[in-house]
């Protein structure tokens, strides 16, 4: 009963299409009427043809099993392709709201899960559901056909069909343990599958990390650790379904050895003519195959119910920065940024205080740096800004409003981010750029990058801006990915800019021409610098020197070198 509890939560999903599963299912009572077919025949062609030697009988029946196979043909042919219709449409529905929902959710949630978790979640269970979806027609096709068949059956011989009702608790006690083990061993299989996937994600998108360290021999025995483990209960699962499907046929031969030696004397005695035991035989034999399907079916509902499980533990998922209810309408920026007694820990390490109690203004068209070691805390503030994270206690506010009453559409159009780490994806370069504004045409997509110093190396690509960058960039060198960064805060026009150590991993050379690029960037915008280098602050107009996540020195360039203190010691190094 859980399996069904699980999948009654697909109602949604399979409502729109209720029409093509009611015809398909309807479509199951001629299908199963067809397949009782053989066994009146094989009566027929006994008794009537073969005893009396009657060719003109014969003549028809050949006809009529064309006939028989012809409709069959017609109705199969709908009855599984209508449901294959719903199969591919509901597939493509659970997965499409499965990435609307992860895409929607807070950025803990990804920080709390592996990528390749995800990545299963939404790539491997929908197919688990595709088989319980599929066997909907036959839940209603095999009882049909048996039913049919055991009719039939006792209309030649009740007390042969009574003793198929021996087989019916050894079945069922079969159907039962599957099920409940292959749920148990597929959610397994589920989890191992996402860890195989973390490590050919992590592998393949830290290749040149690997490479450089010769890492090469760790990663392979993580993968083939991982997928020994795999296989392991991959076997065990195939171990359990292929002793399912003998099993069956063992406890259904029993009955069969009882139903030919019962059935024989009778023949023997004249009580029943070899016509009709054969009859009798074919309905059995029949009769089988709806036994066999449902425990199928059973397997497969059990697969589905584990991954049902799994895929709506993600639509139980709710984001921890939600949308305000009544949002504050924001008309722009206008008079600045106050951070106010801001504390911040990331959701999972609460008791471990990234930031404390920092407070500090941003007016409109200044400039306010952050410095300090590494681990200070500054960086932290870049998700704070947009939502991407909660302060933990204090508040963020523009233009006087707390940022969580505006809603997050609005408040993440103030901000364009050029950050150390850029994320570029598998695409053109005229589509990375685009992804700042993505109505932006073609040309104004030019003059982004000719205005962040990129027009020059974009148009030696091979194929220009219609050049394939690779996965995350990797056919550009660092300066010319954080261009490409750049050229999209450019597009982006957005009037709050926070540069997160956007130079700091780059050469001399790129150095420079990438500063002339954030120089021209910065012009006219109200911007937040995160900065280890000081010689990339010393124009700000405010700079709050960063320790252990508490501000310990604010000023100038120039009033914080008379101070001699943390930052003056920064400097001197």
């Amino acid at each position: 009963m859980m399996e069904m509890k699980s999948l009654l939560r697909l109602k949604p999903y399979l409502r729109p299409y209720i029409w093509f599963i009611a015809i398909s299912a309807i479509l199951a009572i001629p299908l199963a009427a067809l397949r009782l077919g053989p066994a009146p025949l094989a009566k027929y062609l006994v008794n009537d043809v073969l005893v009396e030697h009657n060719s003109w009988m014969l003549t028809r029946l050949a006809i009529g099993v064309v006939l028989l196979y012809t409709a069959n043909f017609v109705v199969r042919f709908f009855h599984f392709y209508l449901l294959r219709v719903v199969v591919a449409r509901v597939n493509q529905k659970i997965k499409n709201d499965l990435y609307e929902h992860l895409l929607g959710l807070s950025a803990d949630y990804f920080t709390a899960q592996s990528t390749g978790t995800l990545i299963s979640r939404v790539g491997v269970d929908p197919t688990y559901v595709d088989a319980a979806i599929m066997s909907i027609n036959t839940l209603v096709r095999e009882p049909i056909t048996f039913l049919l068949l055991f009719g039939y059956a006792m209309s030649l011989n009740w007390r042969l069909t009574v003793l198929m009702f021996i087989v019916f608790p050894p079945l069922a006690w079969v159907f039962s343990t599957t099920g409940r083990n292959l749920k148990r061993y597929i959610g397994k299989l589920s989890e191992e599958s996402a860890h195989l996937y973390s490590v050919i994600q992590e592998s393949f998108s830290g290749v040149r990390v690997v490479k450089t360290f010769r890492l090469e021999e760790y990663v392979r025995r993580k993968f083939y650790d991982r997928s020994n483990y795999y296989t392991h209960v991959m076997l065990k699962i195939a171990a359990m379904e292929e002793a399912a499907h003998p099993m069956v046929e063992l406890i259904t031969s029993f009955i069969l050895g009882l139903m030919i030696y019962y059935g024989g004397r009778q023949v023997l005695s004249g009580e029943m003519s070899s016509g009709d035991l054969i009859a009798f035989f074919a309905a059995f034999a029949l009769m089988i195959n709806p036994l066999r399907v449902l425990n199928e079916v059973n397997i497969r509902l059990n697969q589905a119910a584990g991954a049902c499980d799994r895929i709506f533990q993600i639509f139980d998922w709710k984001s921890n920065i939600p949308d305000p209810v009544s949002p504050v309408p924001l008309s722009g920026f206008h008079q600045g940024i106050e951070v106010r007694q801001i504390s911040f820990a990331y959701p999972d390490a609460p008791q471990r205080l990234i930031l404390k109690d920092v407070s500090f203004d941003l007016k409109i068209g200044k400039t306010v740096a952050l410095v300090g070691a590494s681990g200070a805390g500054k960086s932290s503030m870049v998700s704070l800004f947009p939502r991407i994270f909660d302060v933990t206690a204090g508040g963020i506010f523009l233009d006087g409003q707390n940022i969580r009453n505006v809603s997050l559409g609005d408040l993440r159009k103030i901000f364009a981010v050029v950050s150390q780490d850029v994320f570029l994806f598998n695409d053109t370069v005229e589509e990375n750029i685009r992804c700042g504004r993505l109505g932006a045409t073609p040309e104004e997509i030019r003059e982004a990058a000719r205005r962040a110093h990129a027009l020059d190396f974009i148009e030696g690509l091979p194929d220009g801006f219609s050049t394939i960058i690779g996965d995350r960039g990797q056919k550009l060198s660092g300066g010319e990915r954080q261009r490409l960064s750049i050229a999209r805060a450019f597009l982006r026009e957005a009037p709050v800019l926070i540069l997160d150590e956007a130079t700091s991993s780059l050469d001399t050379a790129s150095e420079r021409a990438v500063q002339s690029a954030l120089d021209e960037l910065m012009l006219n915008r109200t911007t937040l610098i995160i900065a280890h280098r000081l010689s990339t602050v010393k124009h700000a107009d405010l700079i709050l020197v960063m320790k252990d996540g508490e501000v310990v020195e604010r000023g100038t360039h120039d009033e914080l070198l008379q101070k001699s203190g943390e930052y003056a010691k920064f400097h001197h190094v």
